[in-house]
């Protein structure tokens, strides 16, 4: 049963001392459902319902795109299911990190850890500072997480940084998805709001909206294949170039991420570890934007490539790509 007084008190004690608060919330044991309706659901009707009254008042702008209602209930959807994610993505990595697995745990952690980002929404539209507070709040929310992470799932602490780094670039990664996705009215305001945040902060951050860029100029890619569909000598050999400079960016940014010392981590290593992670998921797309090339080709030839490597001769185009394959097979196995 929801209580306001039980609300006002978590989220006052990890504003006032966020370590003794997560230490007094794992003792309750809550189950996600109560986290959900007594925290996350009061705090994000809270922060983004006063944004919204304080745009129309203030002539200001509601995340970057002006004021409307169902920008505020979009994003107030949005911005609950993505809580789900998030707490889905730490429970499933603390496994594979050698923590404890569980789903009520990893969602007290971004109940307690988003509170400040939910109420940082609400004075983003404040003339001339309010994306600052809005954009220091979030950044406050993710180093909340990480401290909160062994706490709940009891993260060894020398997998903290990869654990975390890692999360977050997963869920950075499903929410560009999703959001290209969309297709609809929504979408770029998003994407728009994400890239006018990070572009105005420090070079930590700054690293994920050049991330965003090529996920948004690669999904404008488009491209018509040959009809016969037969791939050339040229596309294969591009294809390969692709595959030898993605898997040498990939060898220097996984040495990098892996050099972070764990025992003296700031949370400069940590963004700088999250902008590493998004570069080696996205290294492949990122060779081939950088040389002003097609997305949507590129992926057309690699599922070209890969029919032919399963199907070898069942019609002309196939066997004539199996063979551009056979001659160039060295250097696309060795970095695919």
């Amino acid at each position: 049963m929801f209580d306001i007084q039980v609300t006002i008190k978590w989220v006052t004690d990890v504003l006032k001392d966020p370590g003794s608060a997560a230490s007094d919330y794992k003792q309750s044991a809550p189950p996600w459902k109560q986290s959900f309706v007594q925290i996350t659901l009061p705090v994000y009707v809270a922060g983004s319902v006063f944004g919204y009254i304080l745009a129309l008042i203030s002539g200001g702008s509601f995340l970057s795109s002006g004021v409307g209602l169902g920008l505020l209930l979009f994003n107030l959807l949005w911005s609950l299911g993505w809580t789900f994610v998030i707490a889905f993505i730490f429970d499933y990595l603390a496994g594979m990190f050698d923590g404890r697995r569980n789903f009520d745990a990893a969602y007290a952690i971004v109940a307690l850890a988003i509170i400040p980002a939910a109420l940082g929404t609400g004075l983003g539209p404040l003339p001339w500072i309010g994306w600052v507070i809005s954009l220091a709040a979030s950044i406050y929310s993710l180093m909340l997480a990480y401290r909160f992470i062994p706490v709940f799932l009891e993260v060894p602490t020398d997998a903290r940084v990869k654990h975390f780094a890692i999360s977050i670039v997963a869920a950075l990664l499903v929410n560009i998805v999703v959001t290209v996705s969309l297709g609809s009215s929504f979408a770029p305001a998003i994407l728009n709001s994400y890239s006018d945040r990070l572009g105005d902060t420090t070079t930590d951050l700054g690293g994920l909206e050049r991330q965003v860029g090529f996920a948004e100029q690669a999904a404008g890619d488009t491209y018509d294949p040959p009809s016969d569909g037969k791939l050339s000598e040229h596309q294969v050999e591009r294809y390969t170039e692709v595959l030898k400079k993605t898997g040498l960016l990939r060898e220097r940014l996984t040495t990098r991420f892996e050099d972070i010392d764990e025992d003296n981590v700031s949370f400069a290593d940590l963004f700088g570890g999250v902008n590493d992670v998004v570069r080696i998921s996205t290294a492949e797309m990122e060779v081939v934007k950088t040389a002003g090339e097609n997305w949507a080709e590129h992926l057309w030839v690699r599922n070209q490539i890969e029919v032919a490597r399963v199907q070898r001769d069942i019609s002309d185009a196939v066997k004539h790509n199996y063979e551009l394959f056979q001659e160039f097979r060295d250097g696309i196995e060795r970095y695919d």
